[in-house]
């Protein structure tokens, strides 16, 4: 039987599909469709690994939040090639060559604890704690040589935007910066309504990924 995964990926992700590197980091405005490109993505390399017994995960900042944000669209990317119905209570999902992937949450950092990993997706990494990557994840990524990928809003010059740095510099990284002014995903009327209802360091930080918003919405509130 043959299964196939129906996926057009928006032009500006298709960098990100076709890299070949272990690492990778992407900031994206609001409404780029980040979550559903890393989820196709994690699907693509899970179908077609050598491994025997894959695992992979999606990490969001709360498992909540990784349930509302990523479930339905793991559903759907896997509806034709998955083995036996969705674990709802497991939030994970068999495919037919016994790969799994299931859905964490970084606020129960010990539900990750000793398990292996062989490519891991971390959205909203600026929100999860910082030693979630070298305390806990990255140690289940050690000895089946699994790939990780980085993913959020810019935040400010936190933990996430020191990554998407070493990415920008490394060439052992897949690095993207994606802004709403050049990536095309938005239309100029979208663009302007978000410019009109937003606060400028709002707007910098949401769909132009300025590190430097945060800086400017606190020196603006100070005024």
């Amino acid at each position: 039987m043959s299964h196939t995964l129906e996926y057009q990926p928006r032009d500006a992700f298709i960098p990100f599909h076709q890299r070949t590197t272990r690492w990778a980091a992407m900031v994206c405005h609001r409404r780029a469709g980040k979550t559903v490109a890393t989820i196709h993505d994690l699907v693509l390399r899970a179908m077609y690994t050598k491994k025997k017994n894959a695992r992979y995960a999606y990490i969001g900042p709360f498992r909540q939040q990784a349930k509302e944000i990523a479930w339905t669209y793991l559903k759907e990317a896997t509806e034709h090639i998955r083995k036996g119905a969705p674990r709802e209570s497991d939030l994970r999902i068999a495919l037919h060559n016994d790969a799994t992937i299931t859905l964490y949450g970084a606020d129960n950092p010990d539900a990750l604890r000793g398990l292996y990993f062989d490519g891991v997706i971390l959205d909203e990494y600026g929100d999860c704690r910082p030693s979630l990557w070298g305390e806990v994840v990255l140690p289940c990524l050690m000895d089946r040589q699994g790939w990780a990928v980085f993913i959020g809003t810019m935040k400010g010059k936190n933990h996430f935007f020191q990554t998407l740095e070493r990415a920008q510099s490394s060439p052992d990284w897949h690095y993207m910066a994606l802004k709403g002014s050049e990536s095309g995903i938005l239309s100029d009327e979208d663009l302007r309504e978000l410019r009109a209802q937003l606060t400028e360091a709002q707007y910098e930080q949401e769909i132009e990924c300025n590190p430097n918003a945060a800086i400017m919405g606190t020196y603006y509130s100070d005024l």
